[in-house]
């Protein structure tokens, strides 16, 4: 498998266990989507102005989380380089799945989901990608925009790169959407711990990152041989 296969079917993986993640929060957490802020920044604006929320607490709390999570792949990319940022985030989202199968269900819906807040943030940061194209593995909201209007140019003028787009977007939504169905699934057998299904992913997410990693490694080398 060469590096560009590899790297698509790696982010194609993390882009399951996202929507795995989003689906599980969902199910289990009172419609909470655990991957995302903005819903969370709309409440907080309207309580700002006077709305009723007795979760305004816990929401600034998770906005925190989430941005913790993010300025900490930031801080470890320049202050800890030795530091595989893309198999940390397999690691984090391995450990968080595993802790959501003993939370009880009676917890408040955003502690509960305060894990995943910060796996889902780290895991955005940290998988931008792939086949050149910029993707969240976490939402996908502008992984349709760019699928229709991918199809919808070629369609309209033949061009093939158009189609290309569309073609990787839509694998990118199959993969999302395919994660929310199979999240469904195991807590329809499993309940809340159903979230350990999920972990079978992570573990292929993981030896995919190291074979990555190698190739990465192995052309590297080469490039400094031949540059002696």
């Amino acid at each position: 498998m060469d590096e560009a296969t590899l790297e698509r079917h790696l982010h194609l993986t993390m882009t399951l266990i996202g929507g795995f993640m989003g689906g599980y929060a969902i199910l289990n957490r009172h419609d909470v989507f655990g991957s995302a802020q903005t819903g969370n920044m709309i409440s907080l604006a309207m309580d700002a102005v006077g709305y009723p929320d007795e979760q305004w607490f816990f929401r600034v709390l998770a906005l925190v989380i989430y941005i913790v999570s993010m300025a900490a792949t930031v801080v470890i990319s320049h202050k800890i380089s030795k530091i595989n940022q893309k198999r940390l985030s397999i690691l984090i989202d391995g450990a968080v799945l595993l802790i959501l199968g003993f939370y009880p269900k009676e917890m408040n819906p955003f502690v509960a989901l305060f894990p995943i807040f910060f796996a889902t943030a780290f895991q955005w940061c940290s998988f931008k990608g792939a086949d050149g194209f910029a993707s969240s593995s976490i939402f996908s909201t502008n992984n349709l925009r760019q699928c229709v209007t991918g199809f919808t140019e070629y369609l309209c003028s033949k061009d093939t790169e158009s189609l290309r787009r569309g073609i990787y977007f839509g694998k990118v939504l199959i993969c999302f959407y395919g994660g929310a169905a199979i999240a469904f699934l195991s807590c329809k057998l499993l309940d809340l711990k159903g979230s350990w299904i999920a972990i079978l992913p992570t573990v292929a997410a993981f030896i995919m990152c190291n074979a990555e990693y190698v190739l990465y490694d192995v052309k590297k080398k080469d490039i400094l041989k031949a540059s002696a």
